[in-house]
């Protein structure tokens, strides 16, 4: 990962202020979403806007990612985010890091995700106990990673420079 000074000020701020709260301190994200046409769906975070939509087979426009699949694609990159900040405050290198996240959840009415399973791989020139740190502090550090872990099975795989490693 390219080197930036600002970031790495900003990241190690936030990571000093997050490690010294000792009481509860609740922060918002406000998403508004409107109806466009058929189950295709306006949404928009401050300047920001997507559609979200589901494919034609289930009576969507195909316009954007289905609901579920920015469930799944929001809890893995919050975990991604989490690794890539407590690289940044360490001083890390990380050269590469990619996910796979599946979501596996039961179809029918009633039905709930029934487990959510990241595979990350990162190329780094760290040892495989600063990575398995930044790993297990990540977790803890991800709002998603933690709501979700209390309803469902999470696992991550993690590999670093092409061996798996234990958590």
């Amino acid at each position: 990962m390219k080197t930036y000074p600002r970031l790495a000020a900003v990241v190690k701020k936030e990571d000093s202020e997050r490690r010294s709260l000792t009481e509860p301190t609740i922060g918002t994200h406000r998403i508004d979403i409107e109806l466009v046409e058929q189950l295709r769906f306006r949404a928009s975070f401050g300047h920001f806007s997507f559609s979200i939509d589901e494919p034609p087979e289930r009576g969507g426009t195909d316009a954007g990612l289905s609901p579920l699949a920015y469930f799944v694609a929001g809890a893995a990159s919050c975990l991604m985010t989490q690794y890539a900040k407590l690289a940044v405050a360490k001083d890390v290198e990380i050269r590469s890091m990619k996910a796979v996240a599946r979501g596996h959840f039961d179809r029918r009415i009633g039905g709930a995700f029934r487990d959510m399973i990241y595979e990350i791989v990162i190329e780094s020139t760290a040892d495989e106990g600063t990575i398995r740190e930044i790993a297990r502090e990540a977790e803890l550090m991800c709002y998603a990673h933690n709501t979700l872990k209390n309803t469902v099975r999470m696992q991550t795989n993690l590999t670093l420079n092409g061996k798996r490693l234990e958590l």
